[in-house]
């Protein structure tokens, strides 16, 4: 049984491949050969037009040469010149002719021959070869030579040499100089004319230049005057006019003379005689040019034509230039074919590339298009399983052209992206800790979300009166241009009150009036589309109470779909502003306690106010500067937002253990000052006046006696005295340093005595009644030492105010025995400042009572460490501050910042009542020494010195007086090995 021939099958995959690849192949193939043949005659067009456009140009250019000369010759033919008749009046017009050669660099001479054959030129000498010809001394820059008739009839000549301003040089006769003008070419041709007579170009004889002469007839008189140019400036012009690299142009006569040719070497040869001559295209060795003369001939016109030379194919072309000269003058150009077609060589090889290009690329996405036409279910399946495992993040998109899969891709995406939506605002808002910009978020998200075109977020204000509009937003992500006004909540008839009032979203068409009403008449010109509806939704918080509206703007209806959209979305994000809003509100609550204890620090103390404020100013300044640092240690230095949160607490609250530092202390402006009962004060008086008393019974009596008084040397003991005051008056208010002298000094004095009849022990407080109860009463009247160490001097230190070697806060302070010590000695005989150690450890330990004080409060998890910012200013870098004696590693760079920021504060502070303000000079210069010392930290102050942080300071805080003169140079660190 034969067997069914069986056909040949074909896949559709295979089937539209083949097609796609056949018709890609075909178009082009065809677009390629169309293409190039088209850009072939294109770029021949294009140079046919090109070249007569260049002849054009090297026309003008030669006019351009020619034409001044001509003008300049046309004023000269009016000039006195053409009809002075001796040397003397044709010198006095130099000044014309030299003005012609000096404003017109073409022309090389100007001349006049007269009909009885004078003659006289004026040539430029501007080159070393006519100085060498015409033996010019030096600074010659214009040679006059003439000829002139003497009484005898005979030809004078004469050489008179210029410089540049026609100071004459030297005047020379030339014996040897014989020229008649009148037989010249030039003469004679413009004797038979009025009008200019070019000649042809040639070799100038003196210079090698090639040129041309002008001449024309004087208008009143027989003379001749005539002008010499060189066109060696054609060369340059036609350098500028190839085509491409290797383009050909000359200028030449008819005949194949050159005139010009942008190898200026090759226009010139020499004769066997070694006289200059021009050359012509066939001797310049230029292949295609020599071809053009020979083969073609330059009679004719040619506007486009190809040649080959040595192998290589031109295009060339002849055109006529006309420059008034006595034969034809023509320009040559040629072009070599290759280069003139490099751009098609390069198209057609462009065209195949992408042919190959497309067909690669069309293969691959021919087959997935084929794939992707039986995949759309499939694809979307697993998009809405990506959806139900909350991955949200990949478009839900198929390609297909059925129309049913295509709708329901965009309705499963429109939903991914309002669940999108509604994750990505409650994560934006979550991760914004600024109220402002927080609302601004939030309003974008929802804009973004209902796809609105503007809105406007409202809060209620303060006194709960009126919406106050907090951010007003376009879709494009830009603020509103436009000043949005309050809305009282009185206006009933006001979209936003209307929908607060209903508690729901409401819509209305936005036309004048509604827009009116909320004060936002005109906002539609700051907007890119004009909104038709309105749609305010109000904001509840869980009480149920408004704190806001939110006005959306749409450009086309609003759908009822939108308005629970976006009351859905208004009910979350009222959470989310109530939220935030209580935040602020204990943030500001926060702040407005740390400037309460900071206010009452520097209120307590006169003499320190505003060192609290201050030195946090000055600690974030050197903040900033050390974050801007790109070398050196600080280099990598960053600082959070948290971390700012951190210094700005920190640095205020830095001193606030000083609330427990007594005033007496703090304030202690000399070695006696203390906390004092003015009793004793009274008593020391009536004692006074009852040795006055006492004083003037003896006097009267010894005056009764008629005994004299010795009183020189009651004067010397009274002086003596005085001095012992002074001495002691000017001790307690307590310099740099007290002598071993001086101690001794005051050990003497103490043991003076004086008579005390007065009890002491009456009329005091039961406290001091009880320290003094710690010795026997005296009996009076007593002898009581002028200043004495008393028991009833030192006051017991609480076991409360101890501190243990392992105490939790890890404090390292050497403590003393006596809370204080106000013995009259202890306290005069202190070496340096006016505080004892008793009274130094009760100042010191106000960063004890910082850092316990600090301990106490409950900080969030960004500001845990406060309390070692704040109570690290007093530390050294070599371990031996205090509170901890904490090294320069065992500190945060803030804190070591903020203890330059303390010193350099309190040493220029001018309210301190125990020193004055430092000048800046000096503030720096101790500052250095403690650098030195490793008391504060070398890199933070060589940044706080070359960012200059230092002078800015000054000069809003510091004193004018104070502000100096500093290089700080002179003060920056060298950091200890």
């Amino acid at each position: 049984m034969p067997s069914k021939k069986r056909r040949l099958l074909v896949s559709v995959h295979f089937l539209l491949v083949s097609a796609s690849l056949g018709v890609l192949l075909v178009i082009g193939g065809l677009a390629a050969t169309i293409g190039a043949r088209g850009v072939n005659d294109a770029l021949r067009a294009a140079s046919e037009e090109q070249f007569a456009t260049l002849g054009l140009m090297m026309q003008e250019k030669a006019r351009r040469l020619i034409d001044p000369v001509q003008s300049q010759l046309g004023i000269l033919i009016y000039d006195p010149l053409t009809e002075a008749r001796d040397i003397i009046t044709r010198l006095s017009r130099l000044p014309i002719l030299h003005a012609v050669l000096r404003d017109n660099t073409t022309i090389r001479s100007v001349y006049i021959g007269y009909p009885n054959g004078e003659f006289m030129l004026v040539r430029k000498i501007d080159q070393d070869a006519l100085r060498e010809r015409f033996r010019a001394p030096n600074g010659t820059s214009f040679l006059v030579q003439s000829l002139t008739l003497n009484v005898d009839g005979d030809f004078i000549g004469a050489f008179r040499y210029y410089d540049f301003d026609l100071t004459l040089l030297d005047s020379r006769l030339a014996p040897d100089y014989h020229f008649d003008p009148r037989t010249r070419t030039w003469y004679a041709a413009s004797s038979k004319t009025t009008r200019p007579v070019t000649s042809e170009p040639y070799a100038f004889f003196t210079t090698g230049d090639v040129g041309i002469t002008i001449s024309q007839r004087a208008a009143n008189a027989g003379a001749i005057l005539g002008l010499d140019a060189t066109v060696a400036s054609l060369a340059k012009e036609i350098g500028d006019m190839r085509i491409t690299d290797n383009t050909k142009v000359a200028v030449v006569q008819q005949n194949g003379t050159l005139i010009a040719y942008s190898d200026f070497d090759k226009t010139l040869g020499y004769t066997a005689d070694g006289r200059i001559r021009r050359n012509n295209l066939s001797s310049i060795n230029v292949p295609i040019l020599r071809d053009i003369e020979t083969e073609h001939g330059l009679e004719t016109e040619v506007s486009s034509e190809v040649m080959n030379s040595d192998g290589e194919d031109w295009i060339f072309a002849i055109r006529t230039l006309d420059v008034d000269a006595s034969e034809t003058v023509r320009i040559v150009f040629a072009v070599p074919t290759d280069e003139l077609f490099a751009a098609t060589r390069s198209i057609i090889r462009s065209q195949v590339g992408i042919i190959v290009i497309v067909l690669l690329i069309f293969l691959p996405v021919g087959l997935y298009i084929i794939r992707q036409i039986a995949r759309p279910l499939s694809q979307l399946s697993e998009d809405v399983k990506e959806l139900a495992s909350f991955e949200f993040g990949n478009p839900v998109f198929v390609k297909t052209r059925i129309k049913e899969a295509v709708e329901l891709a965009g309705t499963v995406d429109s939903l991914r992206v309002t669940i999108r939506r509604f994750l990505d605002i409650n994560r934006a808002i979550a991760a914004e800790e600024d109220f402002d910009t927080l609302l601004v978020k939030l309003l974008d998200e929802i804009i973004a979300t209902t796809k609105t075109e503007a809105g406007i977020l409202y809060l209620v204000s303060d006194r709960e009166d009126a919406l106050r509009p907090y951010a007003s937003r376009l879709s494009t992500g830009r603020n509103i241009d436009y000043k949005i006004p309050s809305v009282p909540l009185t206006e009933k008839n006001c979209l936003l009150v209307r929908s607060a009032h209903d508690e729901h979203a409401e819509g209305a068409p936005a036309n004048d009036l509604e827009l009116e009403r909320m004060g936002l008449a005109g906002i539609q010109e700051t907007m890119q589309e004009t909104p038709h509806n309105l749609l305010a939704a109000p904001l509840f918080n869980r009480a149920k109470e408004l704190v806001g509206v939110i006005l959306l703007m749409e450009s086309e209806t609003v759908d009822p779909a939108l308005i629970k959209f976006t009351e859905a979305l208004s009910g979350s994000a009222a959470v989310t502003v109530e939220a935030r809003r209580l935040i602020a509100a204990q943030k500001e609550l926060f702040e407005s306690f740390i400037q309460l204890i900071a206010g009452a620090i520097d209120a307590k103390s006169p003499y320190t106010g505003g060192h609290c404020a201050r030195v946090p100013e000055l600690t974030k300044m050197l903040a900033q500067a050390a974050e801007k640092a790109t070398d050196g240690p600080m280099r990598d230095f960053h600082l959070t937002r948290d971390d700012w949160e951190a210094i700005h607490v920190a640095s205020w609250l830095h001193d606030c253990g000083k609330v427990t530092t007594p005033e007496f202390v703090v304030d202690k402006a000399t070695k006696l000052e203390t906390i004092y009962d003015r009793i004793h004060e009274i008593r020391m008086r009536v004692e006074v006046m009852k040795r006055e008393a006492e004083i003037r019974r003896l006097r009267n009596a010894l005056a009764i006696a008629g005994v004299a008084i010795d009183e020189a040397a009651l004067a010397q003991e009274l002086a003596t005295m005085d001095a012992d005051f002074a001495f002691l008056a000017e001790t307690n208010v307590g310099g740099e340093f007290m002598s071993d002298e001086h101690l001794a000094r005051i050990e003497e004095l103490a043991r003076k005595t004086w008579t005390r009849t007065l009890d002491d022990r009456i009329g005091i407080s039961h406290e001091e009644r009880e320290r003094k109860d710690r010795t026997p009463a005296s009996i009076l009247p007593v002898q009581e030492p002028l200043l004495a160490d008393r028991d009833e001097h030192k006051f017991d230190r609480p076991e409360s105010e101890r501190i243990d070697d392992d105490n939790i806060w890890g404090f390292r302070m050497e403590v003393p025995d006596l809370l204080y010590d106000r013995g009259e000695i202890h306290n005069l005989t202190v070496r340096r400042g006016t505080l004892t150690d008793e009274d130094r450890y009760k100042i010191n330990e106000h960063i004890v009572q910082t850092i316990k004080m600090l301990d106490k409060l409950p900080f969030p998890k960004h500001l845990r460490n406060v309390p070692e910012l704040a109570g690290g200013h007093h530390e050294k870098m070599d371990g031996t501050g205090y509170p901890k004696r904490l090294a320069k590693q065992d500190m945060s760079p803030v804190a070591r910042m903020m203890a330059i920021a303390d010193i350099f504060e309190a040493l220029t502070a001018v309210d301190r009542p125990y020193k004055k303000g430092k000048t800046l000079s000096e503030a720096l210069k101790i500052m250095t020494f403690m650098v030195k010392d490793q008391h504060v930290d070398a890199d933070l102050f060589d940044i706080f010195l070359t960012s200059g942080i230092y002078l800015d300071y000054a000069k809003k805080y510091m004193q004018p007086q104070q502000i100096d003169d500093v290089d700080p140079q002179q003060f920056r660190p060298v950091t200890p090995v």
